[in-house]
């Protein structure tokens, strides 16, 4: 009888260890996150918050914490609008929405290193939404493009592209082969860049996009067909 009570408690124990462990780390990116923004490091404090939420999406606490940190930041004036728009849509306690909200006027503000961090842990969070998660792949891009990062920011291009074609977004795929035919460009892979920028063009052909039409080859030299 003893063994047995001991092994329902060593069980209880067990089971329970794991959650323990998952509210340590909540209340540490929680305290973080507070320990910045006093900082001043604003941006710094939104990966934070958001890191922990890519861990546990549904603490109240981060998601509030981080809300209440971006709107005192530099940022509120740019995020208000948008936050108010979420309030009404009912969206403003869904965390992957808000996450890539906010890592998106990350990017917009020029903090590329936080945004690659509260960004890729939105896709952590996860979503249902194709559309929602094309945005943050083509965030991603730009993102890791600004740091540098030309393979990851290529990667993230080739995702976003993908999520195009399976919405039927002809206008999305003509960005993203855009994006796409540059990148290749600038790492002298000029059979894919020219492959891409023909794609796009045929796009925007196809959507009656004469801006694009007439300026998709006006960063490729007119030698390009010779290098491919």
């Amino acid at each position: 009888m003893c063994n047995l009570m001991w092994g329902s408690a060593h069980s209880l124990t067990v089971a329970t260890a794991p959650a323990a462990s998952e509210r340590r780390a909540q209340g540490a990116y929680f305290r973080q996150g507070v320990a910045l923004q006093y900082l001043g490091r604003h941006a710094d404090a939104l990966a934070a918050f958001a890191s922990g939420l890519a861990q546990d999406p549904k603490s109240l606490q981060l998601l509030v914490g981080m809300v209440e940190a971006a709107m005192k930041s530099p940022m509120r004036e740019s995020l208000e609008p948008t936050y108010q728009q979420l309030q009404k849509m009912k969206l403003d306690r869904s965390p992957f929405v808000v996450v890539s909200v906010i890592g998106q006027e990350l990017l917009s503000a020029g903090h590329h290193q936080a945004s690659v961090v509260v960004l890729e842990a939105a896709l952590r969070i996860g979503t249902c939404s194709l559309k929602l998660r094309g945005s943050v792949f083509s965030a991603l891009s730009s993102a890791h493009w600004s740091l540098g990062n030309t393979e990851k920011s290529v990667s993230y291009m080739q995702q976003d592209l993908e999520v195009a074609k399976s919405l039927g977004d002809q206008s999305g795929e003509c960005r993203a082969h855009g994006n796409l035919g540059s990148a290749f460009f600038s790492k002298g892979n000029y059979r894919e860049a020219l492959s891409n920028h023909r794609n796009q063009l045929v796009l925007a052909m196809r959507l009656k996009d004469r801006e694009t039409a007439d300026g998709h080859f006006v960063c490729l030299p007119p030698d390009i067909g010779r290098r491919v």
